[in-house]
C-alpha cells in the first residue's frame, strides 16, 4: 500500500523498459510550471543532468505555438521523479493493471531531463494565451532515478538525433511562404527536377542544383508580406520571375540539361544560395518598379560568373577563397548586379557601397 499522505496524482499508462518502470502521464499545460521548479542552471555542470536553456530558442517555439494555435504538435517531454511514488491501477489484471493512477508525494523534486526549451516556450505562450491552460502534453516519467542515472536518460536520448533538414522542413510545411516555395518548386519550368527537397547540403556530384531551403529564403525576400489570401497568386509571379531570370542565364540551363559537369559547377558563382538571394532581392525591386523588368535580364547573358570574375564579385559575395552568405555580402552583390543592368543604388545601398569602395582603395 501507498504510504503517501498527500501530494499530486497523475492519470497514467504503466510500461517497462530495460525492465524498469516508467509512466505516461498527460500534464495540463498549466501545471507545467508548477510541478517543474526546480533551477539546474544554479548547480555546476556535473551536477546538472540537462543543458543549460537556449533562450534564444525560446521565443520561436512561442511564436510557433501561436501561428499555429489550432494545430501545434509537441513530443513527449521527459522527466524524473526523486522522492516517494505510488501507481494504483484500476484493476489487478489485464490491461487494466497497465492503467491507473500516478500519485507523488508532495516532497518529490521534478527533473526535466528532455524538453526544456518546449517546457519554457509553453509556460510563456500561457502567459500570453491563458486559453492553452487545459490542453495537455504528455510526460513520460521515470522514477527514483540519481544524479548519475538522469544524467545517462539525458545522454541516451540526445545520442543518436538526426535534425530534420530544413530543405523537409519547408517541403512538409503549410504556412504560407512554405506552400509558395512548394509551388514555385514543382511548377517553375526551371526549378522543377533541380532542387533538392531532402538533403542539408549538396553532394559534389548531385544532378540537383539548389536545395530546397536555399529556394525558401529566397522565394521570401522575393515575394514579401505572403498570407494565406495571396500567397497562391505571389507564387504565379514568382514563378514568371524566376523562368525569366533562369532564361537570361544559360550556365543555368547549361547545368540543367547536364552539360556542365556537377564539380564544374563549383566555379562559378552563379550556383550559390547567396546568388539566388540576391536574384530575389534584385527581383522584387525590378517587379514592383520597371515595367521592362524582362528586357533588364537579357543584360545578364554577357555577366561572366566565373569566381575569378574579381572586378564583380571580388570581396563582395566571394571573399578570401570562399562564398560569402552574410547580409552586407548579399547587398554589396546586389549592387554590382544593378550596376551592370544601369540601375541607381538605394540610398542604403549606395552607402554601403561607398564604404566598400573605400575599403578596397584604401
Amino acid at each position: 500500500m501507498s504510504n503517501i499522505v498527500s501530494g499530486l496524482t497523475f492519470p497514467a499508462i504503466r510500461g517497462m523498459q530495460a525492465g524498469t518502470e516508467y509512466y505516461i502521464v498527460m500534464c495540463p499545460l498549466k501545471r507545467l510550471k508548477k510541478i517543474f521548479t526546480f533551477d539546474e542552471t544554479v548547480l555546476s555542470p556535473e551536477n546538472r543532468a540537462q543543458r543549460l536553456l537556449n533562450l534564444n530558442r525560446i521565443p520561436q517555439i512561442t511564436k510557433y505555438i501561436h501561428q499555429n494555435r489550432s494545430d501545434y504538435t509537441f513530443s513527449s517531454l521527459t522527466a524524473c521523479i526523486e522522492g516517494n511514488t505510488f501507481f494504483e491501477p484500476i484493476n489487478v489484471d489485464g490491461h487494466g493493471s497497465k492503467i491507473g493512477n500516478l500519485h507523488v508525494d508532495d516532497d518529490a523534486e521534478f527533473y526535466l531531463t528532455d524538453g526544456q526549451h518546449r517546457s519554457a516556450a509553453i509556460s510563456r505562450a500561457l502567459e500570453e494565451d491563458p486559453s492553452l491552460g487545459d490542453e495537455t502534453i504528455s510526460v513520460v516519467f521515470f522514477v527514483n532515478k540519481d544524479l548519475k542515472q538522469r544524467q545517462k536518460v539525458f545522454r541516451d536520448l540526445n545520442l543518436y538525433p538526426v535534425k530534420t533538414s530544413k530543405s523537409t522542413a519547408v517541403l512538409y510545411g503549410d504556412s504560407p511562404e512554405e506552400l509558395l516555395t512548394n509551388k514555385v518548386a514543382k511548377e517553375s519550368a526551371f526549378f522543377n527536377g533541380v532542387i533538392d527537397f531532402s538533403e542539408n547540403s549538396i553532394s559534389g556530384r548531385s544532378a540537383k542544383l539548389f536545395k530546397h531551403s536555399s529556394l525558401y529564403a529566397a522565394c521570401v525576400e522575393l515575394a514579401k508580406n505572403v498570407d494565406e489570401k495571396n500567397w497562391d497568386a505571389k507564387a504565379k509571379q514568382s514563378i514568371i520571375f524566376w523562368d525569366a531570370l533562369a532564361s537570361n542565364l544559360p550556365l543555368w540551363q547549361q547545368a540543367k540539361t547536364h552539360q556542365i559537369r556537377p564539380q564544374d559547377r563549383a566555379h562559378y558563382v552563379l550556383f550559390t544560395a547567396i546568388l539566388l538571394k540576391c536574384f530575389a532581392i534584385l527581383g522584387r525591386e525590378l517587379l514592383t518598379e520597371h515595367k521592362n523588368w524582362k528586357a533588364l535580364l537579357k543584360k545578364f547573358q554577357d555577366i561572366n560568373w566565373d569566381r575569378t570574375n574579381s572586378v564583380m564579385w571580388d570581396r563582395r559575395c566571394f571573399n578570401n577563397g570562399r562564398m560569402a552568405h552574410n547580409n552586407t555580402a548579399a547587398v554589396l552583390t546586389v549592387n554590382v548586379l544593378k550596376k551592370h543592368l544601369g540601375l541607381a543604388l538605394t540610398a542604403e545601398q549606395q552607402k554601403m557601397e561607398d564604404k566598400f569602395q573605400e575599403a578596397r582603395n584604401g
